[in-house]
């Protein structure tokens, strides 16, 4: 079967090490009529649908691949627009479901935040299908003084290859921020690009997962700081048990006149059998003087001390295990801020934890 590579390195390392991509058997996708998502706004702002391509200014933007992109534009089912005035305030809600009636599910989400907007959008996926298959390149477009959150949880089921593309474009002062859940999917391949063109625009993702079985998740950041006094902070932290896979990459990549930057990346991943797969790669790219960069990764099992003093306490290897791993994840989880999901994320990584071979 012919194989087909997802979130390449904007500037690849050596090829033997085999790093510079995750590859991916070929899905052969079945392309589907137009499909309904559900959808609840509250506040000033205006939610629209469209039919085709309503992404055509995405300059040099590939996506988690050329190809998967190509897919999610040229043969969208649903394209979504959220519209917030200048000064507006709003609330949105998105469930993106897939079944056996629909395995496939390739859209569009494209967020324009006027100056001086705030914006709260919630995204759920959910449901599974034999073969199924969701991508969605999502386009955030932030304004002067802006602040775009987006809460995301994934629940897709073993069988399903979940793809997204995001791109944002942040003017002066804006604001960009993502919480994400990663709990479902057989491979979830996550693609981030931020633009932060004006000064002091700000960009945060903080991601979290519990891997399980033989799922493999991909997670690729590419920050471009352009702007004066931009700031930028990326944390993935999550646990991987059974024959669970997780890549990361991150570049933040400092370019000419942004000084007095500032950006971090992070990424934790505890270890929780011998058979699981963890590679990091975070990377600076700087062509400026005056900024500050870090970038720190860790991957290993769980303290042994800590295991013990638990287990000293009157709970089993699995309970102790459970209590440290979601100590590490529960900050991500409560900035979902939502009590439904973040209890539905915490019984999903307890039941992982719980089954973990």
């Amino acid at each position: 079967m012919r194989k087909i590579n997802y979130n390449e390195l904007p500037r690849p390392t050596f090829r033997w090490m085999k790093v510079n991509h995750l590859e991916l058997d070929r899905y052969d996708v079945p392309y589907l009529p137009s499909v309904d998502i559900k959808e609840t706004h509250e506040g000033d702002v205006k939610v629209s649908y469209y039919q085709g391509n309503g992404l055509d200014d995405l300059g040099d933007f590939t996506g988690a691949g050329r190809e998967a992109l190509r897919e999610a534009l040229n043969h969208s089912m649903n394209g979504c627009v959220i519209t917030v005035p200048e000064s507006g305030k709003g609330t949105v809600r998105l469930t993106y479901e897939i079944s056996k009636d629909m395995p496939a599910l390739m859209g569009q989400l494209k967020i324009e935040a006027a100056e001086d907007s705030q914006v709260d959008v919630y995204i759920l996926f959910e449901g599974d299908a034999p073969g199924g298959y969701v991508n969605i390149a999502e386009y955030i477009e932030a304004a002067a003084r802006a602040k775009v959150t987006v809460k995301k949880v994934q629940f897709n089921g073993p069988a399903v290859r979940h793809i997204e593309h995001r791109y944002v474009r942040s003017a002066k002062d804006s604001e960009v921020n993502y919480v994400s859940a990663e709990m479902g999917a057989k491979e979830a391949v996550l693609y981030y690009r931020t633009d932060l063109d004006g000064a002091e625009s700000r960009f945060k993702s903080h991601a979290m997962y519990v891997g399980s079985e033989d799922q493999v998740l991909d997670f690729s950041y590419w920050v471009l700081q352009k702007g004066e006094k931009s700031h930028a902070d990326i944390l993935t932290t999550g646990a991987l048990c059974d024959r669970s896979k997780k890549n990361f990459r991150g570049t933040l990549d400092f370019l000419r006149g942004c000084r007095k930057a500032v950006g971090s990346e992070t990424d934790e991943c505890l270890l929780l059998s011998p058979h699981v797969h963890s590679v990091s790669l975070p990377l600076l790219l700087c062509k400026e003087d005056d900024l500050e960069g870090d970038h720190a990764s860790s991957a290993g099992q769980i303290d042994k001390d800590k295991l013990y003093y638990l287990m000293s306490r009157g709970f089993s290897e699995k309970g102790a295990q459970l209590i440290i791993v979601e100590s590490n994840i529960r900050p991500v989880i409560d900035g979902l801020g939502d009590e439904v999901l973040i209890e539905r994320v915490l019984a999903a990584a307890r039941q992982k934890m719980r089954t973990q071979e």
